[in-house]
């Protein structure tokens, strides 16, 4: 997988105007269009060097190496769109630096762009400041200028021009819906610092500041409560005033641009007794949606009302009486309600179909989303999972049920199931052109081919879906995508690209103050940080993230912090903290049935173990994770869990067991296809015939496993540490020359105590540096682990052959 490559370039969006009209009259006329479009521009853009990143919905996302040539094929697009009915175009300019991965470019100057674009008149072009100033030296060309656009979070100064030579049209700002900076000096809280800090006090100040933050302004990202109905019937009506109520919060979240305090963070409030203000102030946001639900037979009276904490007054309110049948109808309205109010532009395409929903099928889906939602118990799981089967026996277009079921199956390890119920959801929501369940389901499926070791195409899939939610400007989902992007790089071991990606995704989570999207991006810095080596930051991470996931009553996200609380414990050496953690997260795993979490945790508890010394119960712990592994049919894991097998049984002696189980995990991982995968089983034949002298053997398997890594990341890989380590230790077993300074180089790089777990590996640098220190390190390392074990086990330990090697070896040199 090639690396991500940073470039300076000309960045260009297009957009058709009137298109989402256009697709409502007649979608096959829109489709033609867009056809129509690809066929004539693409030679265009060839022609004028640019690179075709992307289509986007009706837009196109182009590069180029220079403004000219950016400029000149843009006013070339404008000269031909003119010749096509329909295809009026607004196009935006900026040139900044890009980060290229995958067929796609992201970056701050890539926002940029995408912000200048709306201040094109129809036909038009617009430009910022860069571009402007490369234009400014072309006698051909005049510009004007229009203001600065209101760039939330970006550092750089940005301003916007339209091209009005070349018969393109002036902006005409009174038409533009997209906001400008106010020109001149403003009094406004920054501009106050110094007045606030001399009149009252640095402390008042700050108060002031945090105070602003339960209220969004006219320009910010709008902000809502949508309280759960208040159920006026009978008591055992619960489900569907929480599951409208919970479906509601979903649809409006996906809408665009809004962000909206989630259910679990409403429900940790005794929201009922709060008056609105309070509550508002509590969950950061300025409307407060609040309603009833009065089931009466197969009638239902509902009721909401829609408060701005900021105006003090109701600015919606509307009641309906509706037949059973039409219940689902009535939510739909609800959200539209909802988004009219806070003038939320709706980004999904007008063409999608309103498909009936079969009433009886949606009962069954909200009893099921109450059930699930409030789970406790493996009962409830099944339960949940026989309510939602039957909605959708009963309904096959109940998408968001289908969906739930996904959900449901893949957090309990049915992976080919949820794989198939995502795709069918993919192709039916293309078919009603719901782009945001198109998204969902993309996401979904990347993550089930992530499970199964398929990074390309778990990337492909969250790539196209981060471009549907960029284009619907719904940020949680785009956050969302991004972290998962960052968990592809971390597999890949590109650390610093994981990391950045986590960065973002967290700052875009807390920006819409996603709660559990923060916890989720600190969990995953935290995972950044251990594999950089920096246990305790890791851990900072988790202990700020578990307390977001306790109020959120997130308990597989707890079942996570506490699992990755245990593996730095047990990095850092202090096992009896890692036993505790991991059977922490052990127990709760138990207590909801979930099988993924049970196999993690029993195998890391046997990691624990091993480092202890006690293979015993290692090897238990280990072929316990196997057998779940097995029930899972978790092909990936269940290589990696026979390949640590494999490991132990060549701790302890039992070379001929080894081979069998580094065999078996290769077989399956050669039939997954995974290049990472394979190159790991390379490498645990190559250490194998080093360590038992075989040097020719474990010379070819580590080149081999370099030349693939070399091939998988286009020539930038040299090897690592370990690798490099027993391939120089079996060159000079066989008197071959090597760079003898590399290995001592690569050590200057790293904590030589995060390896201290591996007696093994630290005596395999003795053995090729012939440096006592390491002969020290290791043989500490053995009666460190020694000290954990009684008599019996000890003595066991320490006569298998690698400690008793190390022993053997230490007395010698030190007699």
């Amino acid at each position: 997988m090639p690396e991500p490559i940073r470039k300076l370039a000309a960045i260009v969006f297009t957009d058709i105007v009137g298109f989402t009209k256009l697709t409502a009259e007649d979608q096959s006329k829109a489709s033609s269009l867009l056809k129509t479009q690809r066929d004539l521009f693409q030679p265009i853009v060839s022609k004028f060097n640019g690179s075709w990143i992307k289509e986007v919905g009706d837009g196109l996302i182009l590069t180029f190496d220079t403004v000219t040539d950016a400029v000149n094929c843009c006013i070339k697009l404008q000269e031909t769109s003119k010749q096509i009915d329909d295809l009026d175009l607004r196009i935006g300019i900026h040139e900044g630096e890009i980060l290229i991965e995958e067929n796609d470019i992201i970056g701050d100057d890539v926002n940029i762009a995408a912000r200048i674009e709306p201040f094109a008149a129809p036909g038009g072009i617009a430009i910022s400041n860069k571009v402007n100033d490369a234009l400014i030296r072309e006698a051909d060309f005049t510009t004007k200028y229009l203001g600065k656009p209101k760039l939330k979070g970006v550092g750089q100064e940005v301003k916007v021009y339209c091209i009005t030579s070349h018969d393109l049209p002036e902006t005409d700002l009174s038409k533009v819906s997209a906001k400008l900076e106010p020109e001149g000096f403003q009094w406004n809280v920054m501009n106050s610092l110094g007045v606030a800090a001399s009149a009252i006090g640095l402390f008042m100040l700050i108060n002031f500041m945090f105070l602003r933050i339960g209220y969004a302004d006219k320009d910010e990202t709008p902000s809502i409560a949508i309280l759960p109905f208040e159920n006026k019937g009978a008591e055992a009506d619960e489900f569907y005033a929480y599951g409208i109520s919970s479906d509601l919060i979903a649809d409006v979240t996906s809408a665009g641009l809004i962000r909206v305090a989630s259910l679990k963070d409403i429900e940790k409030l005794e929201y009922q007794d709060m008056e609105t203000n309070a509550l508002a102030k509590k969950l950061f946001v300025r409307y407060v949606a609040q309603g009833t639900l009065w089931k009466m037979d197969s009638v239902f009276q509902l009721s909401m009302e829609i408060f701005d904490t900021k105006e003090s007054k109701v600015v919606y309110t509307k009641r309906w009486q509706t037949n059973w049948t039409d219940l689902a109808t009535i939510k739909d309205d609800l959200s539209d309600n909802i988004l009219e109010t806070l003038e939320i532009k709706i980004l999904q395409d007008p063409e999608k179909q309103i498909v009936e929903s079969n009433p009886e099928a949606y009962e069954y889906y909200l009893r099921a989303k109450h059930k699930y939602d409030k789970i406790k118990t493996k009962d409830d799981t099944e339960i949940a999972k026989g309510l939602i089967r039957k909605a959708i026996n009963l309904d096959e277009n109940l998408l968001d049920a289908k969906l739930l079921l996904g959900d449901m199956l893949e957090d309990y390890g049915e992976m080919d199931g949820a794989l198939e119920l995502y795709t069918e959801v993919l192709e039916q929501a293309e078919e009603i052109g719901d782009k945001s369940s198109v998204g969902n389901s993309l996401g979904d499926i990347g993550g089930i081919y992530w499970k199964k070791g398929d990074y390309k195409q778990a990337l492909d899939n969250y790539l196209k879906a981060k471009g549907i939610f960029e284009k619907l400007d719904a940020k949680a989902n785009v956050a969302t995508c991004l972290h998962s992007i960052g968990i592809l790089h971390e597999y890949k071991g590109e650390i610093d690209t994981a990391i950045a990606h986590y960065q973002k995704a967290y700052d875009m989570y807390e920006e819409i103050d996603h709660r559990a999207g923060m916890a989720s991006g600190l969990n995953a810095l935290g995972i950044g940080s251990s594999i950089k080596g920096d246990y305790d930051k890791a851990i900072e991470y988790y202990k700020m993230a578990i307390p977001i996931a306790e109020e959120l009553e997130s308990k597989s996200s707890i079942v996570s912090y506490y699992g990755n609380m245990g593996y730095e414990y047990n990095a850092k050496g202090e096992y009896e903290l890692a036993l505790e953690y991991y059977n922490k997260s052990l127990e709760i795993s138990k207590e909801l049935g979930n099988k993924v979490g049970i196999a993690w945790m029993t195998g890391n508890i046997g990691a624990v173990y091993r480092n202890m010394g006690d293979y015993e119960q290692t090897l238990e712990q280990y072929q316990n994770a196997l057998l779940i592994r097995e029930e899972l049919k978790d092909t990936t894991n269940i290589a990696s869990q026979i390949n640590r097998i494999g490991h132990l049984n060549f701790w302890i002696g039992e070379y001929d067991k080894a081979l069998e189980n580094y065999e078996k995990s290769f077989s399956i991982r050669n039939e997954i296809g995974n290049n990472y995968l394979i190159t790991s089983s390379l490498n645990s034949f190559g250490i194998y015939y080093c360590l038992l002298g075989e040097y020719k053997k474990s010379i070819s398997y580590l080149e081999k496993a370099i030349k693939l890594m070399q091939e998988e990341k286009k020539g930038e890989y040299e090897g690592d540490l370990d690798v490099l380590t027993y391939l120089y230790l079996s060159y000079k077993g066989l008197g071959k020359e090597y760079d003898e300074e590399e290995i001592p180089l690569l050590l200057e790089d790293i904590n030589i105590e995060d390896f201290d777990y591996n007696h093994m590996f630290i005596f395999a640098l003795y053995q090729l540096l012939e440096d006592n220190s390491f002969l020290e390190r290791s043989y500490n390392t053995i009666r460190e682990k020694s000290k954990w074990l009684d008599d019996k086990k000890m003595e066991k330990f320490l006569n298998y052959p690698i400690p008793k090697q190390i022993i053997e070896e230490w007395e010698k040199v030190n007699a």
